[in-house]
Parts: C-alpha cells; structure tokens; sequence
C-alpha cells in the first residue's frame, strides 16, 4: 500500500496542488450558516476514503461514453471514488487541469518477453501509458509459465503470458523441425498446454505464418483450443497468411473458434501490399457475419502502415495503406495492439515499441480524427480488459485497481522513425501502476508495482 510518507516523496518530480477550491469553502460556509440560522446542527461534508485526488481534470473512463470534468479519489492500489465529491482538507491533491485522466493502456500483442524476464524497466511503455502488457504471442513464449513469474526479478507493469504453439512443439520435439506432429505428440502438447493454462496462461497463440507453425493442422489447432476453452482462455491467432490467401486464412480462424466456442483474437489485423488492399472490407465483413453469429472474434492493429518484416526489406514498401489502416482503427470490432518486440536495453526495430498509443491519440484521434477521443480510449482499455476477463482493470470505476494515465490530448505524439525507431514519446505526464506513481514527467520512478495478470 502506498503510504502518506511515500506518497510524499514519489511526488518530488510532478507539480502537486494541495489546495482547496473554492467553491468547497464556499459551500461549508453556506452550510454552517444556514444551520445556525434554523438553530439545527449540521453535517460534514462526506469525503470518499482515499490518500490522493486528482482534481480539474477530463474523465475519460474507458467506456467509450462522453468525457467529463471531475476527480478521482484513490487509496493503496484502488480507486475510491471517480466524478464529483467532496474534497477533505488533508488529501493530497494533483491538479489535473488542461489535461485528460484515462485508466492505464493495456496492450495485448506484444513481443518483450526476454526484456521484461531480463529486468527492463519497461520505460519504452510506461512513457506511453501502458500499465499492462500481454507476452507469448504469435507462437513463441516462455516453456515455464509458472516458472517466469517465480524467478522475474522485478515487474514495472502489470504482465501476463499466453502460451505459445511453437513452444509446444519444442517441449514435444526438443527443437524445432519440420513435419507434423503425430497424435501421440499432440496429446503431450494438450498436456502441456494444460499445465500452462493451469500455471496461469491466459490462452493460446499461434504463427501459423511461421515455420515450423507452418506445419499445424486445422484438426490439431481446435484440438488444443479444446483445452483452452476449459480454463477459460482464448485463442489469438497470427493467421496462416496476411497476404495472397488472408480471406481463407480468416475463414480459417473463424471455423476454429466457432467449432471449438472459444473467444478469438485476430492478431494485427491487415491485407498485404497493394494487391490484397481491397480485400479488407470483405474481412471486415466477415468478422461482422462471425459475431452475428455469435462467435466472440475481434481484432487488434498498430497506428503504422508498415510492419517489422517491411523494414527488412528493400527497396522499402509499406505492406498496408493509409486508408485501409484508417478502415481497420474506426471499426467496432477492433481494438489496439502494438506487436512490439523490445530487446535486451531497450532496443527496438520498429518505432511502434515507443510510439503505438501515443501515434494513434496524436495522429488518428487529434489530426484526422478518423475516432473519438473517447472511442480510441476504449479500444485501448477497457476492450482488451474484456478479451483478458479482467473484471478489475480497463475502466475508472470505484474498487478497479488504480493504473491511471495522465496525458496532454493537444500534444500527445510519437517521436521515433523507421530510421531511429528507438526514441520516447511525448505528451504523457503522469502514470500511475496500482496505485504507485511510476511514471513522471519523463522519468522512471518506480519500476516493481506491477502484477501478474492471468
């Protein structure tokens, strides 16, 4: 629990107002005189339990509903009351005026696995926002699920794991190879997945793009998303192909999911290079005919028309267009993912490791305006909530852990290029994890408040 004494001293980077509006001393005279003038004796103000308020700040709760002007109280790791109360004369209040309060980021496609393990201190995305971030995916994950959590030395943010089917195959074969696997060896991966499921993984994923995951079968996959729908898990999907065949490829993810009646997640989202640009619309058709349907499918996209494996080559050519990338971001059947790798260091190939949310809040939200303020928010918060079953993070609810995000909406941006795709972004001031003030001002504070999310 964050006491006064820590509170006090985490705070030494960031501007805090510890005074009193207004209007509140003006109601507690209006009260006491009223009271002496009838001769009855009168109430104190009500005030929420809490150490800290941030007040004159933009509500933006992660509904999707309008934004509004109010407070939010907030004790140890959880929020004690969000919207318009009384404020105690012995809180600690942060003036959040001209700038727009959000519950904290959560990023369900990344690839950092080995820089979290190793103890990075997860600046790249805490200077985002980010305050929970979803590893494992695409195939490749850590073999111990229990076991990297056991022995992490330090979580900045708040992480979870899914299990990989590469991995699967590794643990089965001891390496990779070529083939496919034989019933025997699938019932050792459902064995292991099971373990993994047990261990607190929070669903499959597959690179069916990727030798070996090449190899996989469509009987095998549903049979593995068998065990998954047991625990409770989901299926997220790097399907068999982006580019020439991606409509059978989605046809492919949507038979599984409906066969099995597991939750699928569609990871980012794109039809490859000019030749497949118009065949977005009907994919976007055919997750709306799935959901119809009653399948629970969504898809997550990053704010960038190219991806880590247009980088590698040349001459450069940027694999999804503008307007596709603008089609996929406004649909209701999508939400935010950045894909980002993160490297021993802090190093990155691709500038989404740096600069996913804010390129989206800066460049689709702020100058297109392609979505709402609003409406990108809830794509990045309490909709990846709801694909992790999190029924404790994603929106600024009274008794929701307290990740909150503090930011500038007029000059939230991305810094980082394809050339040097390594460098922070800007405009968010304050982050909090649990409770605890994590990010200020563009400095690390504290880098272990996260928890494990399964």
């Amino acid at each position: 629990m964050l006491t006064r004494r820590q509170f006090l001293a985490g705070l030494g980077a960031v501007a805090v107002t510890a005074v009193l509006p207004l209007s509140l001393f003006r109601y507690e005279a209006r009260v006491k005189a009223e009271g002496k003038e009838e001769g009855k004796e009168t109430l104190a103000p009500q005030y929420p339990d809490c150490d800290w308020v941030i007040d004159r700040v933009v509500i933006i709760d992660g509904s999707g509903e309008p934004a509004y002007q109010g407070r939010v109280a907030v004790k140890g790791e959880r929020i004690t009351a969000v919207g318009d109360f009384a404020l105690s004369p012995e809180v600690q209040i942060i003036d959040g005026q001209g700038l727009v309060l959000t519950p904290g980021f959560i990023d369900i496609h990344t690839h950092a696995e080995d820089y979290f393990y190793s103890g990075g201190d997860m600046s790249p995305f805490l200077s985002q926002g980010v305050t929970a971030q979803i590893g494992g995916n695409c195939g490749r994950s850590p073999k111990d699920i229990q076991g990297y959590f056991a022995t992490i030395p330090k979580m900045a943010i708040n992480y979870g794991l899914l299990m990989g089917y590469a991995t699967l195959r590794q643990m089965v074969h001891g390496r990779d190879r070529s083939g496919k696997t034989t019933t025997a060896e699938q019932l050792k991966m459902q064995k292991y997945l099971r373990k993994a499921m047990a261990d607190g993984a929070v669903g499959l994923s597959v690179g069916l793009e990727y030798w070996p995951q090449t190899y996989a079968t469509t009987e095998e996959i549903i049979a593995l998303c068998e065990v998954v729908k047991e625990a409770g898990g989901f299926y997220a999907t790097h399907i068999r192909s982006e580019y020439d065949r991606v409509l059978e490829a989605v046809g492919e993810a949507i038979l599984i999911g409906k066969k099995v009646g597991i939750p699928v997640q569609y990871c980012h989202i794109k039809t490859g290079y000019k030749r497949n640009w118009a065949k977005l619309p009907k994919i976007l058709e055919m997750l709306e005919e799935a959901v119809e349907s009653g399948l629970d499918i969504r898809a997550d996209l990053y704010g960038y028309t190219y991806s880590s494996t247009d980088l590698g080559k040349k001459p450069f050519i940027s694999s999804i267009s503008e307007e596709n990338l603008e089609l996929a971001a406004a649909h209701p059947l999508t939400f935010f993912g950045s894909d980002a790798g993160m490297y021993a260091g802090g190093r990155a190939t691709h500038p989404r490791a740096y600069g996913n949310i804010p390129r989206i809040l800066g460049r689709l939200v702020r100058e297109k305006k392609i979505l709402s303020l609003e409406t990108a928010i809830a794509k990045m918060t309490s909709q990846p909530a709801r694909r992790l079953g999190l029924t404790n993070r994603g929106l600024l609810r009274k008794g929701y852990q307290a990740d909150l995000v503090l930011f500038d909406p007029e000059t939230i941006i991305d810094k980082g290029t394809k050339e040097n795709p390594s460098v922070f972004s800007e405009g968010v001031r304050q982050v909090w994890v649990n409770g605890t003030l994590a990010w200020a001002e563009g400095r690390l504070l504290n880098d272990n408040s996260g928890q494990v999310v399964n």
